[in-house]
């Protein structure tokens, strides 16, 4: 029952990539503020012990990573990684290629990348090359810091806030 759910989440979350050819066109210019690295969301780069179970457990959660280049391209990375009563399934979506930035729109042009995962045990997993397009809203906003935060907005609704990005 709990792979099924954990399959199902990974599935969805997967869903935006696995349609047609990737795109060709040239990119828009971006310009400040969208220019950079911006990262979304917490996943814990460890893992944690359990002393009720007297086991280590993968770390839960899910990241973003997207940076927007001058020259109208850019790189993002995904990652997902979800334990529920000792199925960990993780999926990892990393692509690039060229936007398109119009108005409060911006359009990810995917010219490459994999999204790959597994669900409970890595000899469930798969692989898949194929990626398409998305079109996101998008929309400034101040910390309490005066920092930028880019708040996008998907087609489904869903709002993601980005924070700058520091190595």
């Amino acid at each position: 029952m709990f792979q099924k759910a954990a399959r199902a989440a990974l599935t969805l979350a997967a869903l935006p990539l696995a349609s047609a050819a990737p795109a060709a066109q040239g990119g828009s210019p971006v310009t400040a503020p969208m220019l950079g690295s911006w990262v979304y969301g917490t996943l814990s780069s460890t893992d944690y012990y359990d002393p009720t179970t007297d086991r280590w457990q993968d770390a839960s959660g899910a990241t973003e990573i997207v940076t927007f280049m001058a020259n109208g391209r850019y790189e993002r990375t995904r990652l997902l990684s979800l334990t529920t009563y000792g199925c960990t399934s993780k999926l990892l979506i990393y692509e690039k290629g060229t936007v398109k930035i119009g108005g409060d729109r911006v359009t990810y042009r995917p010219q490459e990348g994999v999204n790959k995962g597994y669900t409970c045990r890595p000899s469930n997993g798969w692989s898949n090359s194929e990626i398409h397009p998305e079109t996101w809203t998008f929309r400034f906003e101040r910390d309490s810091n005066g920092g930028d935060i880019l708040v996008m907005q998907g087609q489904s609704g869903s709002v993601a806030h980005y924070n700058r990005y520091k190595r």
